[in-house]
């Protein structure tokens, strides 16, 4: 019988789930989980993926994943299978590391993200891991609950759905003593929404195969500024006042070109390929140049500030 299609398309929302085959561990130590979320991190900036949270356990992960383009496969793909071909060499594995591809719950629309990523923090805590999820290191709980930085997480439209910060904690502590049905997390036939919402995604033949379908209605992407790329280069022109070949000028000084980048990868829509062809950058270096340029603006308050301003006047300015 033929596999279930994934229902893709742009803006959707999906918990993935995955686990070790026969149940073992895919995270031995702690080098195994720092290179499963750098891996993450690529695979989510290669395919403009947004990550709203995400559990590493010992033997299985949980991640709340929207996509702007229908490739989830092509993010899940690239993860998995780097990964388990890492794995397999660092430990000397033979055989499978992931007991399938992987499993996605399709959602219907941003007002189930707060039962999931609230869901998806307490694992560790149900697993008595931890008494509270900030304190489990693995997962997003903190970044959420500390306040930390993170260029993997977005944690904006979560905790506005929860009404902020504080109700967030408080949901998370009622979650607790009071977890959520089985589908209310899983969904049903892998699908998370209203009838109306599972009557227009499940389609199927007799064969149990997913029909392709049209989605005319695609979940609005809310706090997502998307900007055209000509426009974020006429913003970066016009703040620096320079001409646009020296705004492409190859140089490891050249401050508006590493800026212009990063803004590229934030506030438009191109993928890595595309940014290195329209910016004229090499296809292999540019995603190291933005990692690279990310750390920079980490060590200097004074560029901080630089980019925190012009991602002020992208977000504002109207194209």
């Amino acid at each position: 019988m033929s596999r279930p299609l994934r229902i893709t398309y742009p803006g959707a929302i999906y918990h993935i789930i995955n686990r070790g085959s026969r149940r073992d561990k895919i995270f031995r130590r702690i080098g195994d989980r720092i290179e499963f979320l750098e891996r993450l991190q690529a695979s989510l900036e290669k395919y403009n993926g947004i990550l709203f949270g995400y559990c590493l356990m010992d033997n299985h992960f949980h991640l709340l994943i929207q996509t702007l383009e229908p490739n989830i496969s092509d993010i899940m793909q690239t993860l998995q299978g780097g990964y388990a071909n890492w794995f397999r060499f660092k430990h000397t594995l033979v055989g499978p590391l992931f007991q399938s591809r992987f499993k996605s719950v399709l959602v219907e629309d941003e007002s189930y993200l707060v039962t999931l990523s609230s869901y998806i923090h307490l694992n560790p805590v149900r697993a008595g891991i931890v008494e509270n999820p900030e304190d489990y290191r693995w997962s997003s709980a903190e970044v959420y609950l500390k306040s930390k930085e993170s260029d993997l997480v977005e944690t904006k439209r979560v905790l506005h759905h929860s009404g902020g910060l504080e109700n967030y904690r408080y949901i998370l502590s009622e979650m607790i003593d009071d977890p959520p049905e089985y589908e209310a997390v899983y969904g049903k036939f892998s699908i998370l929404g209203d009838k109306a919402f599972k009557d227009k995604v499940v389609r199927q033949n007799y064969n149990g195969y997913l029909e392709k379908i049209d989605m005319v209605e695609i979940p609005e992407l809310k706090f997502l500024t998307v900007k055209s790329p000509d426009r974020i280069k006429e913003i970066v022109l016009k703040h620096f006042n320079i001409q646009e070949k020296e705004l492409l000028r190859s140089s490891r000084n050249n401050i508006p070109r590493k800026l212009f980048l990063h803004l590229l990868k934030k506030y438009s829509r191109l993928k890595l390929s595309e940014i290195a062809d329209f910016t004229g950058t090499l296809p292999n270096s540019c995603g190291s140049l933005i990692i690279k340029f990310r750390n920079e603006i980490k060590q200097s308050k004074k560029l901080k500030k630089l980019v925190d301003g012009m991602e002020e006047k992208v977000r504002n300015e109207t194209s």
